[in-house]
């Protein structure tokens, strides 16, 4: 999976807001349980390197600002971006609503929902979206109903008039 979008200076500037070194984040990393050193928050201070999902999660809350804003965007606007917006991996979203993370990885990737009702449900309630945002960052007509229980247009010329 690609890396997501990140803004080196957002990082920097909420580091050193704080009066943090990189050392201290590279610490407090480890202490959420994401393996980082001081070399790789320089990485990607200086641009030279993104961090990966979990790293921008942990980075966030490391920094006590929201991924949105390590991801230099305003208001998410694809599936992924919406994902991350509420700090979820791709694994731990895509267990939360039921779904096998490969498929929901590929519903990310190609902007389609796949998901049943159950899962279109969980997936509204974590994201915190509504179905008329689901349906603008996916493919579907309308997201509140599973793919295959969206009925069918009638087509006016096979309609028998009485």
């Amino acid at each position: 999976m690609n890396r997501p979008p990140f803004s080196p200076d957002v990082a920097l500037s909420a580091r050193r807001a704080l009066g943090m070194s990189p050392q201290q984040v590279a610490e407090h990393m480890n202490a959420c349980g994401v393996p980082t050193d001081v070399s790789l928050v320089h990485a990607w201070e200086s641009g030279e390197h993104g961090p990966a999902e979990n790293e921008l999660i942990a980075l966030a809350d490391v920094l006590w600002c929201r991924t949105t804003e390590l991801m230099g965007i305003g208001e998410p606007r694809t599936l992924t971006q919406h994902r991350l917006a509420r700090q979820f991996t791709t694994a731990k979203l895509a267990r939360s609503i039921g779904m096998d993370t490969v498929r929901y990885e590929r519903a990310e990737e190609q902007g389609v929902w796949p998901g049943d009702e159950r899962q279109t449900a969980a997936l509204l309630r974590l994201l915190n979206l509504t179905p008329l945002q689901l349906s603008k960052v996916t493919a579907q007509a309308d997201p509140s109903w599973p793919a295959a229980s969206i009925p069918a247009k009638s087509n006016p010329s096979r309609v028998r008039s009485r």
